[in-house]
Order: structure tokens, then sequence, then C-alpha cells
């Protein structure tokens, strides 16, 4: 099938990455088998690299690509090594934006999520997290969730998710992730960690940090 010419384009803004999410391959082949593992395919009117790579990541799936304007590619991982391709061959429009490059015809921009793959985590203790003497180095990602429900474990797998192999929570409402502890770090009583937030029920309250007091858990896995 050939999109009509208004589709293709000499040259292309540079596509947005979100989620700290990474470029693979400006451009790479693609075959019929797919060069994406376990690849879901779903053609979108919307398509664009970042819309896809959101669409991945609520999936869960590591990798996303875009080809052939409209579609959007999420799996597992790569078949094998892909062969690059020269990026003027990704010359087809994003359904989405047509000032983006979505790949061609079988021509696949690829896409990797920063997540950390499945290990278990540590208990490192309670440390003092103030503005002057903060717990965590830069760069430090806050979030909260809709509640704070198994909060550890929340703040945990959403830091797996996003990549960072520390992970915070503080007066059980505030979830941190960084790559390391600050310079001057300063450990703190355990006691000092006396917030709670509630467990499944029947399970009873876990200590989830406290006032201006980090618990904070570390990745186990080799590299890290």
């Amino acid at each position: 099938m050939v999109l009509p010419l208004a589709t293709r384009a000499s040259t292309f803004n540079p596509p947005t990455i979100p989620l700290n999410w990474s470029t693979v391959y400006a451009c790479a082949v693609d075959v019929p088998s797919r060069v994406i593992a376990d690849d879901v395919t779903t053609q979108y009117t919307d398509n664009t690299p970042a819309s896809c790579i959101e669409r991945c990541d609520a999936d869960n799936s590591v990798y996303a690509g875009v080809e052939f304007s409209n579609e959007c590619h999420c799996g597992t991982g790569l078949v094998g090594t892909p062969t690059a391709a020269p990026t003027t061959d990704c010359n087809m429009a994003c359904t989405g934006d047509e000032t983006l490059s979505c790949g061609g015809s079988f021509r696949i921009q690829i896409y990797k999520s920063p997540a950390l793959a499945p290990g278990s985590w540590t208990g490192l203790g309670c440390f003092v997290d103030t503005p002057t003497t903060p717990a965590f180095g830069p760069p430090v990602v806050h979030t909260t969730f809709a509640s704070n429900l198994d909060f550890v474990d929340q703040c945990i797998d959403y830091c797996q998710h996003v990549g960072y192999p520390f992970a915070g929570v503080e007066d059980a409402s505030d979830c941190q992730c960084s790559f390391g502890f600050a310079g001057g770090v300063v450990s703190a009583p355990i006691t000092d960690c006396n917030s709670t937030c509630p467990l499944p029920p029947g399970e009873g309250r876990e200590f989830c940090g406290g006032v201006q007091r980090l618990d904070v858990f570390q990745y186990d896995w080799p590299g890290f």
C-alpha cells in the first residue's frame, strides 16, 4: 500500500520522548515476523512516538515502535539485533502530527523503557530528609498515589518501572525515586520512621517513613 504523498516529508521535527524512555533505533528495518518481541500492533489516527510510548508504557511493555505512519508496536524486547536503516527511510508522517516521522514501509523507530528488570529490594533504614539535609541526591522524582494502601510496594513498583534503583517513602504520602544517597546523608533512628500506612484488609499496617524522615529501599540486582 502506498500512502498519499502528503504523508511523506523530507525533514521532520525531533520527537518528544516521554516517561524517561530512550531511542534505541532512530530507524530500523522491520520484517513480517516483527523485530519487537511479542509484538502487539495497533493502528491509531493520532499516532506519534510520544503517544505510542505512553500506550505501551501503560500496558507495561518495555519496547515501543512506530511504523507506517499509523502503527504503534508494543513488546517485551527485541528479536535478535535489528538492522539499522537510514533515518531518511523513516519518511512517513505521523497520523497524529505531520511534523513528526512515524517510520515507513517496514521501517520502524524503536524506543525502550527505563524499567529495571524484575528483582528484589532491601530496606536500608530511616534517614533524615530536610531541605538542607536531603536523603537522596539529584535527580529525585517525587510522586503520590490515589491511595496510600500498601504504599511501600506502590512506591517500589513505581521506582522500578521508571528505572531508579532507590525508593523512599516519607510521612505516609511522598514516594521518592533516585539513583542513590546525597553526599552527607544522615541516618536516623528507625523509630523516627513512625508514620503508618494501611495494608490490604486483614494485614494490618506498615511503617511509611516519618516527618522529614525517609524510609529507604534499594534494588538488588547486579550492577546496582
